[in-house]
Formats: C-alpha cells, sequence, structure tokens
C-alpha cells in the first residue's frame, strides 16, 4: 500500500487564509525539504511556500486562485523510496484516469480535514468519452459556505493540468479556465462584485478599475479600526537642528566606509523607543477588560509600495542602536520591494511609524494599525522661521530651522490627550538634545 502524506497550508504570522497563485511543481516531481511548492497572495504579502518535507507529489489538493484556510490540506506527497509504478498508479488515479488499482492511504498523522477531503458520495465523477467531460453529481448539494469547500467539491478546479509550473501561461490559463466553469456552473462563489455606479452619475462618463486584493484589505482594515477605536492625533513641532548636525557627521565617516547613508527616520525611530520606555503605555492593545502592555517594542514601519502601503514590523527594536535600526529599515523595506517579503514580517507590531514625509507631506495623522493604540506620524522636515530668545533673554530673535510637525495618533480608550503629549514631548526632547557625535 502506497501510504500518502498530506501537506497543509502554513500558518503565516497572523494571515488566516492565502491566495493559491500558481503550483510550482507537477505531479511526478520530487521535492526536498525547503523546495518552492508553490506561490501564494495573502492580504499582506505575495510569498512561496515551501515544502516542510521531501517527497514525490502525487496531486494537487487546491487549486489556482482558490482561497485556502492556513492548515488546510494543499497537496498530497508520497515517499520518496517509492515505487515508480505505484507512484504512477497513484497520480493516474488522483487525476481520475484509468492507471490500474492502487491502494493509497493517507498516513494517520496527517489525516485531512473534512472542508479539503470530500466524502466520496460528494465528488464529481468525470464521463470519459467526450470531448468535453460531462460531470455526474451525487443528489448531494456542493457546499457553498466557503470558496474551499466549494472547490474541494468540484475535481477538475482540483487538478492542474500536467506539467503546471511556473513560466507555462497556457497551463495556468487552462487551471484558470476550469475555475471559471465551476463558476458558471455555481459551484464556485464568485469573488467579483458588480459595479454601480452612484445615482444621478449614470451619464457622466467614467473608467473603472477593480480593486485588487491588497487595496480591498487595506480598506478593510483601516475601516475596522477607525469605526472601533476613537481616533486623536496630538502634534507637536521638532526642531531638527542638533540631528542634522549629528547625521551630517555620521553620513560622512559613512561615506568615507562606502556605506550608506542615514535618513532621518532610524532617529526618530530611536526617540520612539526611548519615549516608550518612560511612557509604556502607548505600546500597547486595548481590550474590553484589559490594557495590554508589551514588554518589547515591535515597531512597525509604513512602507510605500507599488502594490499598496505596508508595515513590515522590526522586533525588538528597543534593544537596536542607531545603525542597527537604520540597517532593519532598509533591510524590510528593499524584502517589500523586491517580492521577497514575508507575512510573518508583517505581523506582531505594537507600535508604528507612517513616514508621509518621503512623500513630501507636512501634516501626518495617520490611522492606527489594530490593536495598536498609537502610531507615530513624520511629515517633510521644513526649513521654517521660528522666534528664538537670544543668549543674554533679553529679545527674540527671527531664525529659520528644521522643523517638522509630529503627530501622535492615539486610541482614546487607552489614554487621554495629556498622555499622548508627554510621550511626544519625550521624543521631541530627545531629537532636540541629541549628542552632536551622533
Amino acid at each position: 500500500m502506497l501510504e500518502l502524506t498530506d501537506i497543509h497550508m502554513p500558518h503565516m504570522g497572523s494571515v488566516e487564509f492565502a491566495l493559491l497563485t500558481e503550483w510550482l511543481i507537477k505531479p511526478g516531481e520530487e521535492v526536498n525539504e525547503g523546495d518552492a511548492l508553490c506561490e501564494v497572495s495573502t492580504d499582506k504579502v505575495d510569498t512561496e511556500v515551501e515544502s516542510p518535507e521531501s517527497g514525490i507529489l502525487i496531486s494537487y489538493v487546491a487549486s489556482i486562485e482558490q482561497e485556502v484556510p492556513v492548515g488546510d490540506v494543499i497537496a498530497r506527497f508520497a515517499p520518496v523510496d517509492s515505487d515508480p509504478d505505484q507512484v504512477a498508479r497513484a497520480i493516474a488515479a488522483a487525476s481520475g484516469e484509468h492507471g490500474g488499482d492502487v491502494a493509497v492511504a493517507p498516513t494517520p498523522a496527517a489525516s485531512p480535514s473534512p472542508a479539503a477531503s470530500p466524502s466520496p458520495a460528494t465528488v464529481a465523477t468525470p464521463v470519459t468519452g467526450s470531448a468535453t467531460p460531462a460531470v455526474v453529481f451525487e443528489e448531494s448539494k456542493p457546499p457553498t459556505d466557503s470558496l474551499v469547500l466549494a472547490a474541494s467539491w468540484f475535481s477538475p478546479v482540483n487538478r492542474p493540468p500536467a506539467g503546471a509550473r511556473r513560466g507555462s501561461p497556457a497551463a495556468a490559463q487552462e487551471q484558470r479556465s476550469a475555475g471559471e466553469l465551476a463558476s458558471k456552473s455555481g459551484f464556485l462563489q464568485s469573488q467579483k462584485s458588480e459595479l454601480t455606479v452612484p445615482t444621478g452619475y449614470e451619464d457622466v462618463a467614467y473608467s473603472a478599475t477593480e480593486h485588487t486584493r491588497l487595496r480591498r484589505a487595506i480598506a478593510k482594515n483601516l475601516t475596522e479600526s477607525w469605526n472601533t477605536a476613537p481616533q486623536l492625533t496630538a502634534q507637536v513641532d521638532v526642531d531638527f537642528s542638533a540631528v542634522s548636525v549629528a547625521r551630517a557627521k555620521l553620513n560622512r565617516d559613512r561615506a568615507s566606509r562606502g556605506e550608506a547613508k542615514l535618513s532621518y527616520l532610524p532617529f526618530i525611530a530611536v526617540a520612539l523607543c526611548k519615549a516608550i520606555a518612560e511612557h509604556p503605555v502607548v505600546n500597547a492593545t486595548f481590550t474590553d477588560t484589559h490594557l495590554l502592555q508589551w514588554q518589547t517594542v515591535n515597531l512597525g514601519i509604513a512602507v510605500d509600495t507599488p502594490d499598496g502601503l505596508l508595515v513590515p514590523v522590526i522586533r525588538d527594536a528597543q534593544s537596536l542602536s542607531l545603525t542597527e535600526l537604520a540597517d532593519a529599515i532598509a533591510r524590510t523595506s528593499a524584502a517589500l520591494a523586491n517580492g521577497t517579503g514575508r507575512p510573518e514580517d508583517l505581523a506582531g507590531g505594537t507600535i508604528s511609524i507612517s513616514n508621509s514625509g518621503s512623500v513630501g507631506g507636512v501634516v501626518s495623522t495617520p490611522i492606527l494599525t489594530k490593536p495598536q493604540v498609537a502610531s507615530l506620524g513624520v511629515p517633510a522636515i521644513v526649513r521654517t522661521p521660528v522666534a528664538r530668545r537670544s543668549a543674554d533673554g533679553t529679545s527674540e530673535l527671527l531664525t529659520i530651522r528644521p522643523i517638522a510637525r509630529l503627530g501622535l495618533t492615539f486610541d482614546h480608550r487607552a489614554f487621554d490627550g495629556a498622555e499622548a503629549l508627554r510621550a511626544l514631548i519625550s521624543v521631541q526632547n530627545t531629537l532636540e538634545n541629541w549628542p552632536s557625535e551622533g
């Protein structure tokens, strides 16, 4: 008997579902542990799923364009040392072809969940002998409560064509066509909604662009955050003169060593971590009964990507030096830009920085990233005329200083505006008194 092992969609931080976008291997191919098995897309990032173990791929359980809950079965493997004839028969049996009788049993330790393994009474049975196979179903109706169940029930959707692999547009299109067939037959719920035009605008010319998955996820998360937490933004003007002097010196030294220049962002990150040590209430999560004050600073840095706003997390930021924070910010931003970011890199943040100044914004009032209770908005640093007392204190002088109006958006359920301002003033004091030696 050929024993098969179920391969599950791995857990990826706080992600609950992943959309399977491409299979990278085909049935009959040997897979080593750690090899890329398929590509998935989540509401956070696109990534490759690595094989959790070695084996020979026998069959796909999840299909392209199927949204799969983490933990559900996506494929089945046979042991690497399996008899080739048994492997061939198992693949034929899984694909509905007549390849001879073969006994196939999943390993007891990895039994498939009911959602991913429909009973024989509800599996569609292909009828051979026609150009377009008919599908015969028993009296039971296809499940409609989830796309995963419906797709599992409709067997042609589960079976990408032989040879499906990255770089094969025809194979990918054939799989998508199978999904469209299922949708037209009523077995898959459509994820696309009909376009509606506001009343009174029926005669106004327009173009329409469907929202991407990421844009829908951003809209959903921000709406939930706004509707859940009463949000206010406290603001103070910060003079970056001292930071500018220290930064210029550090960048001269770094340039002499061939290292990249530091932006202002890591200085602000250091100042925020110091403020949290004095005002831990801002590094927290509000619940109905408690305020959870986190004992580490997992700092989210909002990054503007071509696909939309993403917030990678720098863990234990309070323990990093200025240059270590700068390197971590550059590394996480680059990973998102080149597509190597992982969903877990965007999970577990305890407080965030939104750097709208990178695109020229002069005021920043970010919306909170749930379940955080505070987010620091960093606008552009602008040379601004300000009044300063003379050295003898007898008069005031007008001078030009590099000023940025930092804003701390906070959840008013967690604490009051006075505490938000105290935390923000702590950030201000650190930045305005930065030592010139860096």
